[in-house]
């Protein structure tokens, strides 16, 4: 027998959870214009990320839930702990390397 197909039942459930249609009020009177959206916390900033195993996601996972925060809260608190006791070496390397770099295609 084929197992139901559960996006098929989501719409069933969404469907049977709908409130009746209400007559349609005038639409408002114009108005200025929506402000744009707000920036999404993502906007300006670059993916950073690492493979791990499946038991090691567990615990990171579980240590997030524990925490009550999110797993990408659990890494950036991890990079910034690490930044805190090397950020100067690291910092230090970045900038050579883009000296150098400039050095050749200058």
């Amino acid at each position: 027998m084929a197992k139901p197909n559960p996006l098929s039942l989501a719409a069933q459930v969404a469907e049977s959870l709908k409130a009746p249609e209400q007559p349609k009020a005038a639409p408002p009177p114009a108005s200025a214009p929506e402000p744009a959206p707000t920036k999404t916390t993502r906007e300006g900033k670059r993916f950073l990320g690492y493979y791990v195993e499946p038991l090691r996601h567990e615990e990171i996972k579980q240590a997030a839930l524990d925490e009550g925060i999110q797993i990408q809260e659990v890494l950036r608190q991890a990079v910034d702990a690490w930044m805190e006791a090397n950020g100067a070496e690291a910092v230090a390397a970045v900038e050579r390397r883009r000296a150098r770099k400039a050095v050749r295609l200058g």
